[in-house]
C-alpha cells in the first residue's frame, strides 16, 4: 500500500473537504482526488459520498478509517523507531580545539558517553576550523576559544584561560612575578601555527606593545614548542594551561593580561535531537550552569 494514499484518506476523513485536505497535504486538488478514486478502485468500494457542501465516509470508510489509523501509527512508530536507532549508531559529533585533554574536554565527553551511552564521534582541529565546521553543520557541538560568528551560535561558557611567557628556567626573566611584554622585545619567539588565532592574537598583542616580534618557529604541536624553549631557543607565548608543569620551564603572567574564553557551541537556526538535547542538559548540569 502507498502510504502517501493513506495519509490522503486520513486527511480528507479529518477535514471532509477536498480543498482543504489537498492544503494540507501540499498537492494539487486534481492529484489529491485522482489518489482518492485510486485507492477505492484498488479496494474495490466507495469510502467516501461526495456532495457539493461536504464530504462523508461511506460505511465502508469508516471501517477502513479504523484500520488507515493503526497503520499509519504503527507507520510513523517504525520511522520514529528506526531514527531512534540511526541516531545512536551515529550519536553526535563533537568538535574541539587540539588541547581538548588539557582543558578536560576527554573527560567531560567520556563520562557523558558512561552516563548515557550514547556515542559520540570527537572531530579536534583549530577554532578557526570549527566555526565554518560548525556553520555547515558538520558538528553537532564545538568548544571553541574565542568564538567569532557570535550571532550565529548559541554559547555556553565552558572554562577560560590566561595568556602566559614561557621561558626556559635559566632566564634571566625566570624568577619574576610578572612580565611587561615590552620586556621580551629583544628575544626570539616560537609561536603556534603562522595566521592561527594563537599566532595573530600574540603578534597583535606584542605589536600594542611597541614591537614586531622575531618568529623564528611556529609549530602545532604545544611539545615541539616547548622543546624548542627548554633548549633556550627562545621563549613562548601560550595559555597557561596548555603548559605542564616541567622544571626547565617557567610560566610567568604577562601584562597586559590577556584572557580566552572556551565556550560549547551550536547553531541557532538548527533544532536538537534528542541525543544533541541530552549532552548539553549533561554538560549544563556538570557546569552548574542551572
Amino acid at each position: 500500500m502507498d502510504l502517501q494514499y493513506l495519509d490522503n484518506f486520513l486527511a480528507l476523513a479529518h477535514y471532509q473537504n477536498f480543498s482543504a485536505a489537498a492544503d494540507a497535504c501540499y498537492i494539487s486538488q486534481s492529484s489529491f482526488s485522482k489518489r482518492i478514486m485510486r485507492l477505492e478502485n484498488s479496494l474495490g468500494v466507495t469510502l467516501f459520498e461526495r456532495s457539493t457542501r461536504r464530504v462523508s465516509l461511506t460505511e465502508y470508510g469508516q471501517i477502513y478509517l479504523k484500520y488507515a489509523q493503526q497503520i499509519y501509527d504503527l507507520s510513523q512508530q517504525a520511522t520514529d523507531e528506526i531514527n531512534q536507532r540511526h541516531a545512536e549508531d551515529e550519536g553526535i559529533v563533537i568538535g574541539g580545539i587540539p588541547s581538548i585533554s588539557e582543558y578536560g574536554i576527554l573527560d567531560l565527553i567520556s563520562g557523558f558517553i558512561k552516563t548515557t551511552h550514547i556515542h559520540c564521534q570527537v572531530k579536534s582541529a583549530p577554532s578557526e576550523d570549527l566555526e565554518p565546521m560548525l556553520l555547515n553543520q558538520n558538528l553537532d557541538f564545538a568548544f571553541i576559544k574565542e568564538v567569532r560568528h557570535t550571532n550565529l551560535f548559541f554559547q555556553l561558557p565552558y572554562t577560560e584561560d590566561h595568556l602566559v611567557a614561557v621561558l626556559p628556567a635559566s632566564h634571566p626573566l625566570a624568577k619574576s612575578n610578572k612580565i611587561e611584554l615590552q620586556q621580551l622585545a629583544n628575544e626570539d619567539f616560537i609561536f603556534q601555527p603562522v595566521n592561527s588565532r594563537p599566532y595573530n592574537l600574540c603578534m597583535t598583542i606584542c605589536k600594542q606593545s611597541g614591537f614586531t616580534p622575531n618568529v623564528i618557529y611556529a609549530d602545532r604541536m604545544v611539545e615541539n614548542i616547548l622543546n624548542f624553549v627548554k633548549k633556550g631557543l627562545g621563549v613562548s607565548l601560550l595559555m597557561k594551561k596548555l603548559v605542564p608543569a616541567d622544571s626547565d620551564l617557567t610560566c610567568i603572567p604577562i601584562q597586559p593580561a590577556v584572557v580566552a574564553d572556551i565556550n560549547l557551541c551550536y547553531l541557532r537556526k538548527e533544532p536538537l535531537s534528542q541525543y544533541c538535547q541530552t549532552f548539553l542538559d549533561y554538560f549544563i548540569n556538570q557546569n552548574n550552569l542551572h
